[in-house]
């Protein structure tokens, strides 16, 4: 039986998701907009490339929400995109509305879906879907800390010039300003990070890293990243489907892990076919911990703006 897999928003995250897990042949796909005939266009688009990719799922496009609950995974990548100027505090507000309503469709589904929220604020719309839809916390997940890992690598390796698979990071806490570069196990090419570079030139790259998406957002001008969104949803979906082994980092809800309870934050876990199957917890320096907790206590402070209104 073939996995099948609904993307909820059929813009540029949503749709470059389709075609990589449609390339990946991940399974079938449900591409829903509430722009229907968009997404259908687009599921025809993406349906007459699968050949070249020796690719058998078939893509469908719509605005039908049976078709989602359907699903045995559901991406939602709907929302507002980031304007230049915006940061992601600043969608707060109006995409909580969009996850809350998206969400609560979501919990009609007869099947037990795991759903993956990329919508920003991540951390934040990950803890909306998570308390509207009513699920076990192995089945909502976040998509952040991939993102924010992989933007650190292409630091690193710009820097060292070396190639990516010398390259080991892992960026924890917030998906925003407060992520947490784990410098402490940070390896490239077998060394110490810390051994390699002065502290100034380590603050340089975390600060690039934690500034990658504004970045993208201030050159593009009229919207923000999706390749590499896309690929780190696609990440996640090769540890769900085909079991792909490795501890990567998710924004996950914490029940006592590393001193954290009723929030979403980044952390190290393992993933499989029911999801969330265990959160690592890894030994950090004092000054990284105090970093995750000041990255918990700022998105603590957002949950609290909008739990009245769950």
């Amino acid at each position: 039986m073939k996995t099948k897999i609904g993307i909820i928003g059929a813009g540029n995250v949503g749709a470059t998701t389709a075609h990589i897990a449609l390339m990946r042949d991940l399974g079938d796909i449900y591409l829903l907009d509430i722009a229907a005939d968009m997404a259908k266009g687009k599921a025809i688009d993406l349906n007459q490339s699968k050949f070249l990719m020796n690719s058998d799922a078939k893509v469908e496009g719509g605005d039908d929400y049976s078709k989602i609950n359907e699903c045995d995974i559901i991406v939602v990548t709907a929302g507002l995109a980031r304007k230049p100027g915006m940061t992601r505090d600043d969608l707060l507000f109006k995409n909580f509305e969009i996850i809350k309503d998206i969400s609560l469709k979501i919990k009609q589904s007869q099947k037990s879906p795991i759903v993956i929220v990329v919508s920003n604020p991540l951390d934040v719309m990950a803890y909306t879907a998570w308390k509207v839809t009513g699920f076990p916390r192995n089945r909502v997940l976040g998509m952040a800390g991939v993102l924010d890992t992989y933007r650190f690598y292409h630091f690193l390796q710009n820097k060292f010039e070396v190639p990516s698979r010398y390259v080991e990071s892992m960026i924890l806490g917030s998906h925003g300003d407060t992520m947490v570069p784990l410098i402490s196990h940070t390896k490239v090419a077998g060394k110490d990070l810390s051994s390699r570079v002065s502290q100034e030139e380590i603050t340089a790259l975390s600060d690039n890293a934690r500034n990658g998406g504004a970045e993208i957002v201030a050159l593009l001008k009229t919207g923000s990243a999706y390749y590499a969104p896309a690929a780190s949803v696609i990440r996640m979906l090769e540890s769900i489907v085909l079991g792909r082994k490795g501890t990567i980092p998710c924004s996950v809800l914490a029940e006592g892990e590393y001193g954290y309870k009723d929030l979403f934050l980044g952390l190290p876990v393992t993933l499989g076919s029911s999801g969330l199957q265990k959160i690592i917890e890894l030994k950090m320096t004092e000054a990284e911990k105090k970093q995750l907790d000041d990255s918990a206590a700022s998105i603590k402070e957002q949950i609290n703006k909008i739990k009245d209104k769950i």
